[in-house]
């Protein structure tokens, strides 16, 4: 990392900087057209609904199309973030926990993804007012892409594919989400109109057209309670009664795997599945929440949501508490870091399990624990909604791995000769007969339908498992029961009963095991260079802010000058010179890369892209805060560059033919495109000025801020 002050302005250093509404808008749209991606993820790697199949599912109630989305953490803090989880799928989007105290220093690097995922606890980077407009400009965003058929590439697709879901993250503790910063963002996001009234003041000129279009209101209504290791189950309750009876929200709480205890977690994470390197420290569960004060807490609380007329669930789990290794987070002054990945999903389901059997009571559940494309569909069998990812998103592929995971869900379906979620949950493990009774027992009279019913719905469930969930619905109907109810309770059971083979299996898959997660991505023998790397472009998929960008230029090999000011004369010899070789480059968009450092993992060459590849600014505020980062900004005609610590402007005449370089010490003319010093040069002694400056800001100019290929700084089309 460059060495660089503390903070800037207070604020932490490697600020996140939101990209305005207006030019993610043009920016979409023109990258359709120009590119055939939004947000540099390529059409092909979209997720394109199948009309003929009903994924949906219920969450805080409300329906998304998809049973999954990107769960609360780096892909969902910025707009474009939330966008690009949506393209691939996502359909229920876990939004970045928030917390009261938002000015947070966060150590760097932040995640360390080579095979199994780790992480530093806390992680907000946006201001709490800012995090809601990040949500609004993404609800309005994904509004546009409904109503635009996303820009005629899905215009054949059912518009109810694309129900989506909001979920709030909220943390961590009473008195922070009692207080009025806390307390007004939750109801800005239940009443959103006012920012997306702002929003629509951007849409002027050619985004005019989009002004009347309605994003859903409430933005959210469900919420996930994120509470800190170690936080008191009083607390943990209190705060679950204020959200459901004071906020009146859907509540979720995100549970620890260290409920377990100690020894069985070791065990399996040991002794079972040999990931020895990771060392827990028996405190770490001592403190946290407890198991039989964990099932006594859900049990009031479910009281209290039926008496609110809302539901209480529970989420699998916050990530795995284990010593901070400083190899991995040199700067990290916490003794901890978080584990997630391939081990955490077998904790995880583990626990899941456990506490569905014990809790003596069907609820909703969501899960977040080492979810990728081979087992998501065995994790919708278990009857949660959500089933939401983070740590395969950080590898390489990013976004794009998330197509597949609802493709292996279709094939499944398929397999079972199913067409709906909750069909395929009801026959995935030959349950749904007894599933239906004791959802049918639930209610009242429910035995009586069971006992007329239950010979049809048997040959139902064994010969025409698609039509089991609408036999239902029709009992229920028929019964005055409410019937979309009576088929989650009974895909709620048919869930916990498939779990118990699902679950049992998980230990003796070879892929779970530390032997499969040991390798790292491959590395070569080359050294990342600011131009001219391998060009394999792993590092933008690696990037859940889309900060890294390709863009292109002309090859160009030339020899340079080097001014040298001596007394009052200019001595000019010959440079170091200038070399491109690629057409195909990358470069770096300042304001939404935050240096968490996964592009490093997962470069083949030795180096970080975020630290050596050209870096950009969307506005001169923001080149000018961040005065120890070199870099480039447009203002107009003026490019402003800050090259080796030194400062410099360069002007382009409209007619083109000839620039001016200013800078301290520094006045010169040359020709343009092709550069030439017609006169000027240095008027102070220093180290001297090599015209390759020069030809890097042409690069630059003409292959970023005045390219026709969008990117984060050129998305209005300026010439």
């Amino acid at each position: 990392m460059p060495g660089v002050p503390d903070d800037c302005g207070g604020r932490a250093i490697a600020e996140l900087i939101p990209i305005p509404f207006a030019s993610l808008v043009r920016r979409m749209r023109r990258e359709v057209g120009a590119n055939q991606a939004i947000f540099d993820l390529p059409v092909r790697k979209w997720f394109v609904p199948d009309n003929r199949l009903d994924l949906g599912a219920v969450h805080g109630g409300r329906r998304a199309a998809t049973p999954v989305g990107p769960a609360a953490g780096p892909h969902t803090q910025l707009a474009q973030n939330i966008v690009l989880a949506w393209l691939a799928g996502g359909r229920i989007v876990e939004l970045k926990t928030v917390q009261v105290n938002d000015r947070l220093t966060i150590p760097r690097p932040c995640i360390h993804v080579p095979n199994v995922g780790l992480n530093v606890e806390w992680s907000q980077e946006l201001l709490v007012e800012e995090s809601a407009r990040e949500y609004a400009k993404a609800a309005f965003l994904i509004e546009i892409l409904k109503a635009t058929g996303v820009f005629g590439v899905m215009e054949d697709v059912d518009p109810v594919q694309f129900d989506t879901v909001f979920d709030i993250s909220v943390g961590y503790d009473l008195e922070g989400i009692r207080s009025a910063k806390i307390t007004g963002f939750l109801d800005t996001l239940r009443d959103p109109g006012p920012l997306y009234e702002d929003l629509r003041r951007e849409l002027v000129g050619d985004l005019a057209e989009y002004r009347e279009l309605q994003p859903r209101t409430p933005l959210a209504d469900s919420v996930t309670l994120s509470t800190f290791h170690g936080c008191p189950a009083e607390q943990i309750e209190a705060i679950g009664r204020y959200l459901l009876e004071h906020r009146g929200l859907h509540t979720i709480i995100k549970l620890n795997p260290t409920l377990l205890g100690f020894d069985r977690v070791r065990h399996l994470l040991h002794e079972e599945l040999g990931y020895h390197q990771f060392a827990l420290e028996r405190d770490a569960f001592e403190q946290d929440l407890r198991y039989d004060a964990c099932l006594e807490i859900l049990r009031r609380l479910r009281d209290v949501a039926d008496a609110c007329g809302k539901t209480l669930g529970a989420k699998f789990t916050n990530t795995l508490v284990v010593r901070n290794a400083p190899d991995v987070f040199p700067t990290q002054t916490d003794p901890y870091m978080y584990l997630s990945g391939p081990p955490l999903h077998v904790i995880s389901m583990t626990l899941m399990q456990h506490l569905r059997e014990d809790l003596g009571f069907e609820f909703p559940v969501s899960f977040s624990a080492g979810i990728d494309a081979k087992n998501f569909a065995n994790a919708v069998a278990c009857g949660m909604v959500p089933v939401t990812t983070c740590t395969d998103l950080l590898r390489q592929g990013g976004f794009g791995r998330l197509p597949p995971y609802v493709r292996s869900l279709a094939r499944d379906m398929e397999r079972l000769g199913v067409t709906s979620r909750e069909a395929y949950v009801l026959a995935f493990g030959g349950h749904g007969v007894d599933a239906v009774q004791a959802a049918l027992a639930f209610a009242d009279g429910g035995t009586a339908i069971w006992e007329r019913e239950q010979d049809r719905l048997d040959v139902c469930a064994r010969e025409r498992p698609d039509e089991l969930p609408d036999v239902l619905r029709a009992l229920g109907r028929a019964g005055g029961f409410d019937p979309d109810a009576l088929v989650r309770r009974a895909t709620w059971q048919a869930g916990r009963l498939n779990g118990r083979a699902i679950v049992a299996a998980l230990r003796d898959q070879p892929r779970y095991r530390a032997s499969a997660n040991a390798k790292a991505p491959r590395r070569i023998e080359s050294t990342l260079a600011l131009y001219d790397c391998i060009n394999c472009d792993l590092c933008i998929a690696a990037c859940p802010n889309d900060a890294i960008f390709a863009y292109d230029v002309e090859p160009v090999d030339v020899v340079t000058e080097l001014a040298r000011a001596e007394g009052e004369r200019v001595v000019w010899e010959r440079g170091g010179g200038f070399v491109v070789r690629e057409a195909h480059q990358l470069a770096v968009f300042e304001g939404a890369c935050n240096e968490c450092s996964n592009c490093e993992v997962y470069c083949p060459e030795h180096g970080a892209p975020f630290e050596v590849k050209e870096r950009v600014f969307g506005t001169l505020g923001d080149f000018e805060r961040c005065h120890w980062l070199d870099g480039f900004c447009r203002d107009g005609g003026v490019l402003h560059a800050r090259l080796d610590g030194r400062t410099v402007r360069l002007a382009l005449p409209k007619d083109g033919s000839q620039a001016t370089i200013r800078g301290d010490g520094l006045e010169m003319h040359c020709t343009w495109p092709a550069i030439a010093v017609v006169k000027g040069g240095l008027t102070v002694p220093d180290t001297g000025f090599d015209t390759a400056l020069l030809w890097r800001m042409r690069t630059v100019w003409q292959g970023i801020f005045n390219a026709s290929r969008p990117n984060s700084v050129n998305a209005a089309g300026e010439s």
